[in-house]
């Protein structure tokens, strides 16, 4: 397995390096768009989505971020989303999760999967630095793993300054106020989204980062969405969800483990 995910390492690096750090998907009023929350390693719960896409019809699709570690597959989630990837580069859209990291990696179970392999988690963390950060669905729609970084352009978001995008949740508190993530991690409030929003001219956000028992959960109003697209994680019995997007109306579609 790390042998096919080091020969598409360089390939998709290419594509991924081509990708600015926000995303602009315009699909055509006929057509959708599925929403995939964190996946962390649970083949099957690809596997499920993926069958989802074909059953509905649905040409776009776009993951979140968070694919590895929890969960021990990642190597094998990598590799099924990169060749998607590189086989439809116009239809399926990866964004960077605070889990593709190097840090996050050695901790939460990736490194372990690899054998403990520095030089390849070295090497994957390479492509991982090429991943955009957030992406822009119809003009309407902002998609990023962890949250916003107080009230600005999008036209501000790096990929170098992604920290704040993959990492940071929604609050009730208002303000910029501190996490329990750690120091450096910020959680947003009801008024920096409603900032937020109307600066740029979106209608709301959609995030994954949060673990969920039914696997989404609406904040403010209907103006942010949470999604978590790994059931079963780490043996907590949590539901899963993916939001599909058809004619500009947002539909959630939950799922369990097929196992329980």
């Amino acid at each position: 397995m790390k042998e096919e995910l080091s020969l598409l390492l360089p390939k998709i690096s290419n594509v991924l390096e081509s990708e600015p750090a926000v995303l602009r998907i315009d699909p055509e009023a006929t057509e959708s768009i599925m929403l995939i929350g964190d996946i962390h390693g649970d083949l099957d719960a690809l596997d499920f989505v993926m069958g989802m896409r074909e059953e509905l019809g649905c040409k776009h699709m776009l993951f979140l971020g968070d694919y590895v570690d929890r969960g021990m597959q990642g190597t094998e989630v990598l590799i099924k989303l990169f060749r998607l990837k590189l086989e439809e580069p116009q239809n399926i859209f990866l964004l960077r999760g605070n889990h593709e990291t190097m840090d996050m990696n050695i901790y939460y179970g990736f490194f372990e999967e690899i054998g403990f392999d520095r030089g390849f988690l070295l090497n994957v963390s390479r492509t991982y630095d090429r991943l955009p950060v957030a992406a822009v669905i119809s003009g309407q729609t902002f998609c990023v793993h962890g949250g916003i970084n107080g009230i600005e352009s999008v036209d501000a978001i790096t990929k170098e300054g992604a920290f704040p995008y993959l990492w940071n949740d929604p609050s009730k508190r208002p303000g910029l106020s501190t996490s329990s993530r750690g120091s450096t991690v910020k959680e947003f409030g009801p008024d920096i989204v409603d900032g937020f929003l109307e600066t740029n001219g979106f209608k709301r956000i959609v995030r994954g980062h949060t673990a969920l028992r039914t696997g989404y959960e609406w904040w403010f109003d209907g103006k942010l969405l949470s999604l978590f697209s790994c059931p079963d994680y780490v043996g907590l019995g949590n539901a899963a969800a993916f939001a599909l997007i058809e004619k500009g109306e947002l539909k959630i579609i939950t799922f369990i483990n097929r196992s329980q």
